[in-house]
């Protein structure tokens, strides 16, 4: 009685030992095949074609990103330049010498090349917001087609260095 305890207690401890071991070579496999994030199961591996241009969308959709970010600060910037030159137009067209024609001609120039930024200025947020839309779209396409999708990680290295 004694042998057949200590056998059936061996073959338990080796059940719950592979039971353990087991998902861990799973677990070791995964992190091997270089899955992007939880990748569903049962799809396939991307190929190095399908991985060289998902990196290569990461990587523009990243840069754009920074660059997109540092252009509402310059943009609030050049408002505040326009609020504060329309604020000293104001001031001078009160203080305004009606009877010169040079004065007023002189002022009737300097408010047209305000409207004249006034017109860039606003062109350049349209350039910005159109920017901005295409960033979304091409970061809804890079998790359309990148995210959650698994790949070898041999392939990422290769792609980073070259090959």
């Amino acid at each position: 009685m004694i042998q057949a305890s200590i056998v059936s207690r061996c073959l338990l401890g080796a059940a719950c030992l592979s039971a353990l071991i087991f998902p861990l070579a799973v677990n070791a496999q995964k992190v091997k095949q270089g899955s992007v994030a939880k990748a569903k199961a049962g799809v396939p591996l991307m190929t190095r074609d399908e991985l060289r241009d998902c990196m290569a969308l990461a990587q523009r959709n990243r840069v754009q990103g920074e660059e997109i970010l540092a252009l509402p600060a310059q943009l609030e910037l050049e408002k505040a330049d326009l609020q504060r030159h329309g604020a000293m137009l104001t001031e001078a067209l009160a203080a305004l010498d009606r009877t010169s024609v040079e004065l007023v001609d002189q002022y009737n120039a300097k408010a047209a090349a305000r409207d004249k930024s006034i017109e860039a200025f606003d062109a350049r947020v349209s350039a910005y917001n159109l920017r901005a839309q295409q960033l979304q779209t091409d970061r809804a396409a890079y998790a359309g087609a990148c995210e959650n999708r698994r790949f070898d990680e041999k392939d990422e290295i290769a792609i980073k260095n070259g090959k």
